[in-house]
């Protein structure tokens, strides 16, 4: 049977590798949250900002409308606003790259979350055993000292 200090020593470093993982979880969560919030902001900004041009575009295409009644002259002055329409995230290439890059990033974090997690757990088993190896030796040396 291993020694009591042995046992205790491992104990202590199973303790801190715990401690260790818990504090690399919740940096990896917090990265997670704010990968999350930039995606998400993203999307919101790009399409709040796409909605004001597109109404803006909407608005001078409609008092130019108003403005120019020559019949002939409307569909040459109309096609001055078509195609300026701005896209949402997923309809702008830029756009829809950054977000696929995100949420590569947010792919990533997770596998590292899920592997820490499971880490974890590995390490809490190796506490718990070494607590009752540590439990077992100390009945063990104290039914020694009692038969001596």
């Amino acid at each position: 049977m291993a020694s009591l200090s042995s046992l205790r020593r491992d104990l202590n470093q199973q303790n801190a590798q715990v401690s260790e993982l818990n504090d690399k979880i919740q940096r990896l969560k917090k990265r997670r949250s704010d990968v999350e919030d930039i995606r998400r902001e993203l999307s919101n900004t790009a399409g709040s900002n796409a909605g004001e041009v597109n109404n803006k575009v909407r608005a001078a295409g409609s008092n130019l409308d108003k403005a120019i009644k020559h019949s002939g002259q409307d569909s040459r002055l109309q096609s001055l606003f078509s195609g300026k329409i701005e896209s949402a995230v997923g309809a702008d290439s830029h756009l829809t790259s950054a977000d696929s890059e995100l949420q590569m990033e947010l792919a990533d974090v997770n596998r590292k979350i899920n592997e820490a997690e499971s880490n974890l757990a590995a390490a809490q088993r190796r506490v718990s055993a070494l607590k009752s190896a540590i439990a077992a030796e100390e009945r063990r040396e104290r039914e020694e000292r009692k038969n001596k």
